[in-house]
């Protein structure tokens, strides 16, 4: 009778030891998710688009031209959500480089049923910005100018 008592509460014991492991393992991949969600989310936002060139004395290298077509309409010429498009194409195409939208231009065809868009992804030669923002969730964060 002692020892089936005993064998109940380790089998009880042991029941809690896996369940507890399992909530572990499952909270560290929920870190994890989030973590990389932050990555993301950071990398997304750091993208700038611009109509123009990038910064003089910024050097950097072409990754490629991006470009849309859409039916006109006044979604489709809102400078908002024409950059989040340009954006979110560029994320896709060059997730890890991409630093900015250069050049971005929108033209409204002759019949005006559709809308246009183009523009250049690039990547900034110094990676010191995209570093940096990296480092923000690992609380390291150290200032390109050393401050």
């Amino acid at each position: 009778m002692r020892s089936s008592t005993i064998l109940k509460l380790t089998a009880v014991g042991l029941a809690f030891t896996l369940t507890a492991c399992g909530v572990i393992q499952a909270q560290r991949q929920a870190q994890e998710a989030k973590k990389q969600e932050f990555v993301q989310r950071v990398d997304f936002a750091h993208i700038w688009v611009t109509s123009g060139t990038p910064p003089p004395g910024k050097p950097y290298t072409v990754l490629g031209d991006i470009s849309y077509t859409v039916p006109f309409s006044p979604d489709a010429i809102d400078s908002a959500e024409m950059k989040e498009k340009l954006k979110k194409i560029a994320y896709k195409k060059w997730p890890d480089t991409i630093d900015a939208i250069i050049k971005e231009n929108s033209v409204v065809s002759d019949d005006a049923a559709q809308v246009t868009v183009t523009a250049q992804a690039i990547a900034y030669d110094s990676t010191t910005d995209r570093e940096a923002l990296h480092k923000m969730n690992e609380q390291t964060v150290a200032s390109p100018s050393g401050n």
